[in-house]
């Protein structure tokens, strides 16, 4: 859906640049207005000759052509997480497809280690609990999409900041080897230019902050056209939340406890003070 916006909103860049209205351009491809709207708006997946066609129309050659094809070739396939089928898959889906594209990533996490940072053997010992992944091949398709959502921070471009309430560090939310493993490789995730993660201690002074009645994700896209989405998981549904108010509120939020947090290095040794006290546990 983001990349469909994205192409959207750079056609109808293009058409309001050429002082064309929407009937107008239509009229050029043999189209519907009511269907070229819908393409512009992000609602419809791009054909991609009806797109050259009105790149025809347009009169746009050279570079911004080509990547305007390109963009379109991508709106246009269906993404890994389409294949995931059942119920508990349509929340997965879900958050992979609001996940794709999104060039600013924040998240506050108050019980468990996120998605996005969770090693494999994590990820099992976590879904293996769902009795939606009772099925081993289930359970494996599951951890499957989650370590592919983890490709995305691949890219240098993907800003991702983590507030992590320091429970996180002492909750046993699986056996200790594998949270000894979990914290280190927090640890080494760190360094990367474009994660950050900030430990939120229990010393913390946050009586004046504005309460985090609980965890979230914020989204930012590079187009200014998509608009900045709120993400808010509970036990049985998902909330996405694109409400201006509703944002500048999480906004606030994240960026009080964010003040609250330890620096960098802090941050990265208690983490690592947290893999050394499991695996002491462990042995």
């Amino acid at each position: 859906m983001v990349r469909r916006s994205r192409l959207g909103a750079e056609l109808r860049k293009l058409r309001r640049d050429k002082q064309l209205t929407i009937a107008n351009v239509a009229a050029l491809v043999g189209w519907q207005a009511s269907e070229l709207s819908r393409l512009e708006n992000g609602k419809l997946r791009p054909d991609l000759s009806v797109v050259m066609d009105i790149l025809d129309a347009l009169e746009v050659i050279g570079g911004q052509r080509e990547i305007l094809i390109s963009m379109a070739r991508d709106a246009n396939q269906r993404g890994w997480w389409k294949a995931m089928v059942g119920p508990m898959f349509e929340r997965y889906r879900q958050i992979a497809e609001i996940e794709a594209g999104a060039t600013d990533i924040r998240q506050i996490t108050l019980l468990f280690v996120p998605g996005l940072l969770q090693t494999e053997e994590y990820t099992r010992a976590r879904l293996s609990h769902y009795p939606s992944f009772a099925d081993p091949a289930a359970l494996q398709t599951a951890i499957h999409g989650r370590l592919t959502r983890q490709k995305l921070l691949d890219n240098e471009e993907t800003k991702y900041s983590v507030i992590m309430d320091e429970g996180v560090l002492h909750r046993r939310t699986c056996a200790p080897p594998i949270l000894t493993d979990q914290f280190r490789h927090l640890v080494k995730i760190a360094t990367r230019p474009n994660i950050s993660i900030r430990v939120l201690p229990f010393g913390a002074d946050i009586y004046e902050r504005t309460p985090a009645a609980s965890a979230f994700t914020l989204f930012r896209y590079a187009s200014p056209d998509d608009p900045q989405v709120g993400f808010v998981e509970t036990n049985t549904v998902d909330l996405v939340l694109s409400d201006a108010e509703d944002l500048a509120r999480m906004e606030g939020i994240f960026q009080e406890f964010w003040a609250a947090t330890l620096n960098a290095e802090d941050s990265s040794r208690m983490l690592e003070e947290a893999a050394e006290r499991f695996q002491r546990e462990g042995s």
